[in-house]
């Protein structure tokens, strides 16, 4: 049996950490959960290797289009998917410069959580 995927989750709100952990590990996957971009461009830095990032845009210090930038300079992990996650203000006004692989809308649901993740699993 092949291992569970590695997803990386980026938020500052420990609440939503929390629920992606649980729901994303029902589902198949490994969880690695960070709270911030800074903490995650690290691990990933570190060598970690996710098969999707799921992203929250709206962080202190380091935005979610900031760890866009920084992400696609990175050789190792420049085409990781990520899927952007806010609500539908913020991802309508910065949809098309994050050039992500998908979008979640917060409050995050198991269903649209889900939905959102079925093709890396």
């Amino acid at each position: 049996m092949s291992e569970a995927p590695l997803l990386m989750v980026v938020d500052d709100d420990p609440s939503v950490l929390l629920l992606v952990d649980v729901l994303a590990e029902k589902m198949g996957f490994r969880v690695k959960a960070v709270s911030s971009g800074l903490q995650a461009l690290e691990h990933l830095r570190d060598g970690l290797q996710p098969g999707v990032i799921l992203l929250d845009i709206m962080m202190e210090r380091i935005d979610g289009l900031t760890f866009m930038n920084h992400l696609r300079e990175m050789a190792s992990v420049e085409h990781t998917p990520v899927i952007a996650m806010s609500t539908a203000a913020v991802l309508e006004r910065y949809g098309e410069q994050l050039q992500a692989a998908g979008t979640l809308l917060k409050p995050i649901t198991q269903a649209s959580l889900a939905q959102a993740l079925e093709r890396y699993r």
